[in-house]
């Protein structure tokens, strides 16, 4: 069986062909890397860049002619930060179906996931605390793992391109430059302390698997691991020199040389949150994750046919569901909260799918009782043979059913949310949130609510609603129902109406 991979990074493409086996694993055919920087300029602009745009879609077409030629049974490609955030990221997953490849977009969390089984593919965890840290261009993936055993996940919407956008520091950087970089990470690491359990142990080592962190331990170690204190030094260095300096007398890459005194200053900081005095890289990434889960499903893409998906989500629902026109008013409310929240939450294109067969589901325990109603949804959910859904979907679908109203998820007190990997326990709590609200906004089933518009700043979420009569009961339900959605953004939740807009 032949697996080809193709992750599509904010900063650099990758592809990787191998011959698979099940049993005894797999044998490299071809490797592939291209620098496109699809992230550059997107935290100041919101698109793709037209530069990066063309050289990312050269770099697959090349791509998609080396995969052509080993005749691959399985071909999986998958896109991250800077196309779960981008305007423009639909025309490019366009073009990029034209060149023959569906590129499917996933969440941080699952780039988190799928990291995590790389790593656990190639070496094995020592029994004290690490962390494994994944910066990308858009986005840093961090999991601690104790004894082998996951004890949280955490994806952050800030990597290497990213923040040198934001930081918009000078060339050679100034101290001042390097000032409003810490500030800024400071704020950003104190609100994902947030999302973290109280207890999480500080780590004895950082495991790192992106380029960045390559080429900083090269730099800082001369080879694939580093101290803390050489680290520091060596981002002094960095820090200290122009980018043309740290070509010619540091030896970074010209490709990253712009932009490599930031991701210092990043990894560094990373380091000292985590409490870890050194860290190592590993040649292994999100591709070698996407083959492992291809193999762990007898060779399948991910996710499975999406037809096979949606009918038996109909299926269910139209045996069950005893008001179809408010589980659809939701679901398409559920959606527009979705595509507003989709960059700060850095969900994907299958969240997007679970979001809405939830919302369709969300109401069929209302066929056993209507008094705990969640709960039977929940029962239903866990027990209907669902076709073209791994086992762990089932489970995630339904604790999102459970959570739709209720006590928000605690893994101190729900068993079954707390069997969920940390990963997917952020992916319920935020999906939970939408449907939440969603729901809400249809309160009395009449579809009294013909349209909303949800729009996110730095302050607050936002939703207006159109719609004719008194709107006054679906206005006190969200508000009723939104508080883990404003928990989650950290932001305040405003509701308007269209007609009372200045």
């Amino acid at each position: 069986m032949r697996i080809a991979a193709v992750d599509i990074g904010s900063n650099s493409i990758h592809m990787v062909v191998v011959e698979a086996d099940p049993a005894s694993g797999w044998r490299v055919l071809a490797r592939e890397k291209a620098m496109v920087r699809l992230a550059r300029g997107e935290a100041k602009s919101g698109e793709i860049g037209p530069e990066a745009f063309q050289a990312g879609l050269e770099a697959l077409a090349q791509m998609t002619k080396v995969i052509r030629g080993f005749e691959c049974d399985t071909v999986m490609a998958c896109g991250t930060a800077a196309l779960r955030d981008a305007r423009n990221a639909q025309a490019f997953l366009m073009e990029a179906e034209r060149l023959g490849l569906a590129v499917q977009v996933i969440s941080g969390e699952e780039e988190a996931r799928l990291i995590h089984q790389a790593v656990a593919h190639t070496i094995p965890f020592p029994l004290e605390p690490v962390a494994l840290v994944d910066i990308g261009g858009g986005s840093t993936e961090l999991t601690w793992v104790t004894g082998g055993r996951v004890e949280a996940s955490l994806s952050i919407p800030w990597g290497l391109q990213r923040l040198a956008d934001a930081a918009g520091t000078s060339d050679p950087p100034t101290a001042q430059d390097l000032k409003r970089l810490r500030k800024t990470i400071r704020r950003i690491l104190k609100k994902a302390r947030k999302r973290l359990p109280a207890d999480l142990s500080q780590v004895s080592l950082v495991l790192g698997t992106s380029g960045t962190l390559e080429d900083l331990a090269r730099g800082a170690g001369g080879g694939y691991a580093c101290e803390l204190a050489q680290l520091r030094a060596f981002a002094l260095k960095l820090w200290r020199t122009d980018a043309q300096g740290r070509v010619a007398r540091l030896g970074v890459d010209p490709k990253r040389a712009e932009a490599l005194h930031v991701g210092a200053t990043w990894a560094l900081s990373l380091l000292e949150w985590a409490g870890a005095p050194r860290f190592r890289h590993l040649p292994v990434g999100l591709r070698e994750g996407m083959v492992l889960e291809a193999l762990k499903h007898g060779g399948a893409a991910i996710p499975p046919l999406a037809e096979r998906r949606s009918a038996s989500i109909a299926q269910l629902a139209d045996r069950l569901d005893p008001d179809p026109g408010h589980s659809r008013q939701v679901a398409a409310f559920a959606d527009r909260f979705f595509l507003a929240l989709q960059p700060t939450f850095e969900l994907g294109d299958v969240e997007r799918q679970w979001l809405g067969f939830a919302a369709r589901l969300h109401d069929i325990g209302h066929s056993i009782s209507e008094q705990g109603h969640h709960k039977h949804g929940e029962y239903l959910v866990r027990n209907a043979a669902l076709p073209g859904f791994w086992p762990e979907e089932v489970d995630l679908l339904a604790q999102i059913v459970r959570f739709h109203r209720g006590k928000s998820p605690d893994p101190a007190r729900h068993a079954a949310f707390r069997a969920l990997a940390p990963w997917h326990q952020e992916t319920v709590r935020k999906l939970v949130a939408i449907l939440r609200a969603a729901d809400a906004l249809d309160r009395r089933r009449r579809q009294a609510v013909e349209g909303i518009e949800v729009t996110l700043d730095d302050e607050a979420l936002s939703v207006c609603l159109e719609g004719a009569g008194n709107l006054e009961p679906e206005i006190e339900a969200f508000r009723e129902k939104a508080g883990l959605l404003e928990t989650l953004l950290d932001r305040r939740v405003e509701v308007v109406l269209a007609w009372e807009r200045p």
